[in-house]
Formats: structure tokens, sequence, C-alpha cells
């Protein structure tokens, strides 16, 4: 079979239906007697299969995604102690950078009545948001196959040291992440990956200069990843636990999972010679999250105050003389302190399930001189409902800028055949905002109408 979906399906088919036939090693009553001895050894393991297939919603309607993956989650546990490792194996049609072997997570645990201490390759997630990153600043993102993919699938772990003290009203927590781990991007269009990925990251093309049009040759220098002990990524959370309210108080100071790039040229040639020297920046912050209960709803409150991220400049290039000089020089990205605010609520009822929020992202000291303005908004929104007792699940989410209505929407139905085996139809739609603006603008090469099938033990 040529055709990679029929192909990538019969592997998924075939690996769920091997899957589904398992023998049975002990009855009810054997399982339960071998769990109530807290000394003895238990093993735990688990996994997925899944694949995904999508096509483009506007032209050329080429594949927007092709990748079928298997996943294997295992825990050791005995006593207070327990071990859990996760790995994947994964090929990618349409993002060939994925394609392979990775480890997701690997990590010891020792969980005590006042003291809990993880160690290894882990996931951390803080905050109360949903699609928004405020607190949750340790973990980074895999953003290279964004077509029907979820918060869970684009997540990176770190490899960290998490000291937790427990009280029943309070939890204090020590973090430390000694290797730094950033965010995995789209490649930008001239380079050479970007042959193998459907998605990749666009930049002017030309240079206006003299009533000339000029091409521009662009090269990447890839950033020198901070490695020195004194690199190391430190935060501190202080966690409430109350009857009528949750909330949490957290520090960080360590490096941005996003880079940012400064720009120099080789002068006034034809193409124009411009280099992209990749870094990472230090920032500092201090947040606090709450989740506050009231009946059927649930309340959600976080802010973030940031300082030392970069901002893109307003004006690529500083003002020069004609004829210019022999190097055109670059304004470089700005150094902010930056705001991040977030309220939503919740609800459940019956099958039903609605969640609604407002982002606010400032950028207090902003003085005329970055591309973006000073203030960005978005509303969120995800509402779901269960039907056919239960095996019908129908979505819809996405988020709207505020400030020139560009818009993110995924719709999906998800039937499940079995508790086990999941298939999903979905749409991700990306819309423009006023005069072709907004952080959506740039996306709709990612309109796609995608199925995707799970299957899980």
């Amino acid at each position: 079979m040529k055709n990679p979906f029929l192909r990538l399906s019969a592997v998924f088919f075939l690996t769920a239906a091997a899957l589904c036939i398992q023998p049975v090693f002990a009855d009810e009553a054997d399982t339960g007697d071998f769990f109530e001895d807290e000394d003895a050894l238990s093993l735990n393991f688990g996994g997925k299969v899944q694949t995904v297939h999508g096509v483009q919603l506007v032209s050329p309607f080429d594949y927007a995604a092709s990748r079928t993956l298997a996943e294997i989650r295992g825990e050791a546990a005995f006593g207070n102690s327990s071990a859990f490792v996760s790995f994947c194996a994964e090929y990618n049609y349409r993002s060939k950078s994925r394609t392979g072997f990775r480890l997701n997570e690997a990590y010891y645990r020792y969980a005590g009545d006042f003291l809990d201490f993880t160690a290894g390759r882990q996931i951390i997630a803080w905050g109360q948001s949903d699609g928004f990153r405020l607190t949750d600043v340790f973990s980074a993102r895999d953003l290279r196959d964004p077509v029907g993919s979820d918060t869970d699938s684009s997540q990176r772990a770190v490899d960290a040291l998490r000291l937790r003290f427990l009280h029943d009203v309070f939890t204090f927590e020590v973090t430390a992440v000694p290797f730094f781990t950033p965010d995995k991007l789209p490649p930008f269009f001239f380079e050479s990956a970007a042959d193998t990925e459907f998605f990749s990251i666009d930049l002017p093309r030309t240079f206006e200069i003299g009533g000339m049009s000029v091409p521009i040759k662009y090269s990447l220098q890839h950033a020198e990843r901070p490695r020195k002990f004194t690199d190391t990524e430190a935060g501190a959370r202080l966690s409430f636990f109350f009857p009528l309210m949750d909330f949490s108080l957290s520090g960080f100071y360590g490096w941005d999972k996003t880079p940012y790039y400064e720009r120099t040229t080789g002068g006034i040639t034809n193409p124009i010679n411009v280099t992209l020297h990749e870094k990472y920046a230090r920032i500092a912050m201090a947040g606090f999250d709450a989740a506050i209960p009231a009946g059927d709803f649930l309340i959600r409150l976080e802010g973030a105050w940031i300082g030392g991220r970069r901002f893109e400049p307003k004006e690529p290039l500083k003002a020069f003389s004609f004829p210019p000089p022999p190097n055109l020089p670059f304004n470089q990205p700005a150094e902010k302190n930056q705001l991040l605010l977030l309220a939503g609520f919740d609800w459940n009822y019956r099958g039903w399930f609605a969640s609604l929020q407002y982002f606010e992202d400032l950028i207090v000291d902003r003085k005329d001189d970055t591309q973006r303005e000073m203030h960005e908004g978005f509303v969120s929104f995800n509402i779901s409902k269960t039907l056919l007792r239960d095996t019908l699940k129908l979505s819809a989410a996405g988020s709207v800028g505020a400030n020139f209505g560009d818009m993110f929407a995924k719709f999906s139905a998800d039937y499940a055949l079995t508790d086990n085996l999941h298939t999903v139809i979905g749409a991700d739609v990306y819309t423009k905002g006023v005069d072709g603006k907004g952080r959506f603008a740039a996306m709709k090469a990612l309109n796609a109408l995608w199925i995707k099938g799970t299957f899980s033990w």
C-alpha cells in the first residue's frame, strides 16, 4: 500500500486487534489479595495506540496530518517508593522530524505522609488556565505538528528535582531543573527541514531600499543552550486548600522556553544576506492562581508577572540615510516586563460541560518600540455534550482575539466503540482578523479536516 493513510490505518487497527486478545492471568479475588500487601512489589502497565490523518481545507488540499504512534507506560511500586516510565514510537509522514523513538517520562518518586520527592524526567504543570501559559513556565511544548493535536501530545517533560512538604491545608513545593529543555518549533521556511514539514515559519522575502525591491537570503545560527550549573532553573510554589477556595503563590527564575532572534547582515548586497542568531532569555516569574467552587460552577483565576521577556521590535531596521551605510543596522528584540491575567469558569451539569475564559496579555513598559500592541486579549471557550449513553461526545473549543477578531476553533465528534477504542472526527479552523491581522492570521494553512483513532489499555 503506497498510500500513507491506508498503511498507517492498517498498522493501527491490526495493533489494536492484537492488544484486544489478552490472556487473563488472575481472577478478581487473586488481584485484590495481591494489592492488599503494602510491602509487596506491584506492577502496572498501560498505553495507547493512536493514528491521526488530516487533509487541508484550503488549497492545495495536501495532507495536513498523517501520524501513527504507540505509547507504553509502566510503573513499579514498593512501599513508599515507585518508578515510572513512559516512552513512545512514532511514524509521522507530514513531520519527519517527529518520526522515531522518544522517552516521554522516567522518574523515581518517594511518597511519604509528610514528604513527596520526585527525581527524573517529568511533566510539571502549574496554574488553573486551559490552553494559556501564565504560571506554567517549567514544561516546554512541541509545536511542530499541531493538526488534530491536544495539550497532552504537545507537552514536553523536563529533567527535574521536586520536593514537596505536605500538610492537610497546604503544600510547599521546591523545584530545580538543572538541564534546560526548550520548545520545539516548526522550522523557518529557508531551512532544509522545511521541505519535510507540513508547517513552517515565514519571514519577509524582500526589502525595499532606494525604490528597489531587493531579495533577502537568510541563514540561521542556533543557540548554545544553557548547560552550566549556574544555568539551573528554580521555582517554589505554596498551595492552600480550604473548603471555599484553593489558591497558590508561585515564583520562578529560569529561561524562556521559546527562543528570540537577533539579526545581523553583511551589508548592502543583492541578495541581502541576513543571519538570525537564536538566543534564550533569562526570565523571572511571580504568580498566583485560585479555584473557587460555586455549586455547579468552578471559578478559576490566575495571574503572572514576568520580567525579562523579549519582543519583536516595531521596525526591523533602524532609520538610516541614503546612500545607506555598509551594514544595515537592525533593531534588536526589546526586553520588557509582562503582566498576564486570566479569569474563567467551568460548568458541569447532566452531561453538559462548558468553559469560558478571558486572557489578558500586557507589556507593562512598552514605549511604541515593539511590533505587537501593549494589550492583547483573548476569549476562549469550550463546550461539550455527551449523548447515546455517554458513547458520543460532541465538542467545540477555541479562542477569539479581542484586538482584531481573529479566531481558532476546533470541532469534534468522539464516538466510543468500546471503553478502550475511540474514533474522533474533527476540524481545525483558523480565521484572520481585521485587516488580516491577529495571532491566528498566519495559520490559514492549518485549516484541516481530520480523523483520529485511539486504542488505550
